[in-house]
């Protein structure tokens, strides 16, 4: 009888042990299964991200082949540009199959373009600086940036009275020389010495009036806002500028002639002492340079396109340069 307990406690035992094994069993499967399950799901959204990804790329080139397209009949057209075009119009939000595309065309000669401190005619560099002095002073920022800029960009070593050279950018942490090159982007200015404490809102007025073009340009009088109008002389009052942008709207520029007999019929000077402070050089009436801010959402991905394009004088539209980020949609 005892040894018939102990046989029947024994067969419980082993039979308590293969139960456990069995739900251990299980659960390794279920929890292998599961993970299968995450993965391929995880692959399957990677794969649709990336799909709709490539998908709303296609759809920026598309958008990059219209506005040169754009471009290039403005110029056939016209010889001047201003807000009135079609080209400055923004588009508004188009769908299309499984998406939406929206952007918009700005003129970047409507802005200061830093690079042209790096004028190679001496007297116009200096104008350049001024100018971007007299700049600085309209956002109230608060260094003399002129001749730190001049030496960001320019080939030597050798500092201006104003300005910085590697030796001080050297010394920072961590360490940097200056680019001895004109700026790609205009971001390079916060490596600079006097821009590094900007609050977001000066940032972002140096950002809507101001650029970083690979060669010197005039500013277009057709699309300056009030404050590059202003920095234009020392004379050039707010007033001034308002009565030309309200001007600008129902006649603009077809030459700078225009606009500078505007400002001696506005100021009481003479047109002689106009072309003295504000030279023909320094302006013009039509823009090569344009940069395109667009947004296409397809599926799960918002793509966000920036693109820089030329119109040369040759009527071709080259693209300079181009900035991409993609987001999954909310």
């Amino acid at each position: 009888m005892t040894r018939v307990m102990r046989l029947h406690g024994r067969a419980d035992r082993q039979q308590g042990f293969a139960l456990l094994t069995v739900l251990l069993i299980v659960a390794l499967v279920a929890l292998l299964s599961s993970q299968l399950v995450f993965s391929q799901h995880l692959s399957l959204q990677r794969g649709t991200y990336m799909l709709h990804q490539s998908q709303s790329l296609a759809v920026a080139w598309g958008l990059e082949g219209w506005v040169k397209r754009g471009l290039l009949e403005d110029a056939k057209n016209n010889q001047t540009d201003h807000p009135g075009e079609l080209w400055a119009q923004p588009l508004i939000k188009v769908p299309f199959e499984g998406g939406e595309i929206s952007g918009q065309l700005f003129d970047l000669q409507a802005r200061i373009n830093i690079n042209n401190v790096q004028d190679s005619d001496e007297i116009k560099r200096k104008r350049w600086q001024r100018l971007l002095e007299r700049w600085r002073e309209l956002l109230e920022l608060p260094n003399p940036i002129a001749d730190t800029v001049t030496d960001w960009v320019d080939s030597d070593e050798e500092p201006l009275p104003l300005g910085t050279e590697s030796d001080v950018y050297l010394l920072k942490q961590p360490p940097y020389r200056t680019a001895n090159q004109p700026l790609v982007v205009l971001d390079e200015l916060k490596m600079l010495q006097g821009f590094e404490g900007l609050t977001a809102a000066q940032w972002q007025a140096v950002q809507t009036s101001a650029t970083a073009l690979p060669t010197v340009t005039a500013i277009n009088v057709n699309t300056a806002d009030k404050t590059v109008l202003m920095a234009l002389a020392d004379w050039m009052t707010e007033g001034v500028a308002q009565a030309w942008l309200q001007q600008r709207q129902q006649q603009p520029a077809d030459q700078v002639a225009v606009f500078t007999a505007f400002l001696a019929q506005q100021t009481g000077k003479t047109q002689a002492e106009i072309d003295a402070d504000v030279p023909d050089w320094m302006l013009s009436v039509n823009s090569e340079y344009f940069l395109l801010l667009g947004e296409i959402a397809f599926g799960d991905s918002d793509q966000q396109v920036a693109a820089i394009f030329e119109r040369t004088a040759q009527n071709k539209v080259n693209l300079v340069q181009r900035w991409l980020s993609a987001a999954p949609a909310e």
